[in-house]
């Protein structure tokens, strides 16, 4: 005799609640970092460059050699020349954003790099700190802060 099995089928079931929040707590947290990244400029400072010029700040002083210059490096890594069309200084002992000439190479090539010399109408304070933003031809500016030596 044949005899028929009663066996169930076992039914497809969905993954248990336990995983699914877990799942959930994990896809929350990686949103989370990315947007605080995003907003807070965690993964790239975009602030200091202004298509492609980037202030290089290890070779860039103010009154090194007097009290009343600061020598800007200046690096292009854009694909066309920009020229520096201005400058302002804010710091110790000197106006909030006071005018600044600017002298030295004022055309930086498109890959290339050049020393920016500005001088402020005031006396630079060795030990100060200087905020100095530099407009470019382009429309972009570059924002740099010096102690001064």
């Amino acid at each position: 005799m044949f005899t028929i099995s009663t066996k169930r089928a076992k039914s497809k079931r969905a993954i248990s609640p336990v995983i699914a929040t877990i799942i959930l707590v994990a896809i929350t947290i990686v949103i989370a970092v990315a947007v605080a990244g995003w907003v807070f400029g965690l993964f790239g400072n975009y602030s200091k460059t202004a298509n492609g010029v980037t202030v290089v700040s290890g070779l860039s002083t103010c009154g090194a050699t007097t009290t009343t210059t600061c020598n800007i490096v200046l690096s292009n890594q854009g694909a066309n020349a920009v020229s520096v069309i201005g400058a302002s200084v804010n710091g110790p002992s000197v106006s909030s954003t006071a005018g600044a000439s600017v002298g030295g190479s004022t055309v930086v090539p498109a890959g290339g790099a050049v020393t920016v010399t500005i001088t402020v109408s005031g006396t630079l304070q060795p030990g100060g700190t200087y905020n100095i933003q530099i407009a470019l031809s382009n429309g972009g500016t570059v924002t740099t802060t010096i102690v001064a030596s």
